[in-house]
């Protein structure tokens, strides 16, 4: 019954929007302000100083890019796993700054300098019920369709109706004139 009702296409489609939409958002601020987020990143005093830059650029583009993959419903296994990748390594950093007392900006969805601790308490929040989300699009939703799937020619592979040249109930429809 759970399971039936998690695979409704329906929800499906109403986390995907909600959830590549949320992640499209947040990744507009950073994208424009590389600098900015990295000082956000710096703030966490979780990775090395030679990293921060590095994940201040390549954070942004694969939220952005993650986030439209969801919402136009291509690739949903492979964005809806690294959405739900990265969500993991924010709540850890979330939840640590939390622990350690830390007072700063999230970096979340807007680069203000001064942030709170029941800020910070609010995005974990936030961030275990979009955790959810994305791992009930990864988990349950549909596999590769079968029209996605194409050989060099453009033809479709293992199609159920077609029959598959490899497989033993095949026929060779070819005729020879020799």
């Amino acid at each position: 019954m759970i399971k039936e009702s998690l695979s409704n296409k329906w929800l499906q489609i109403v986390f995907r929007i909600l959830i590549g939409t949320i992640f499209v958002y947040s990744s507009l601020s950073k994208l424009l302000d590389q600098e900015g987020f990295a000082k956000a990143i710096y703030n966490y005093r979780i990775l090395p100083d030679g990293l921060v830059n590095i994940a201040a650029i390549i954070i942004p583009m694969l939220e952005f890019l993650c986030g439209v993959l969801l919402l136009s419903g291509r690739m949903k296994k492979g964005s809806s796993f690294w959405i739900t990748t990265m969500l993991s390594v924010f709540l850890i950093a979330l939840i640590s700054a939390y622990a350690r007392g830390l007072d700063i900006s999230c970096g979340c969805f807007s680069l203000e300098t001064a942030g709170s601790k029941s800020d910070i308490l609010a995005r974990i929040i936030e961030d275990i019920f979009l955790l959810a989300g994305s791992l009930i699009v990864f988990i349950f939703c549909n596999k590769i369709a079968v029209t996605d799937v194409r050989n060099e020619e453009g033809d479709l592979k293992n199609d159920p109706v077609l029959p598959d040249s490899s497989h033993p109930a095949a026929t060779n429809t070819e005729t020879s004139n020799t």
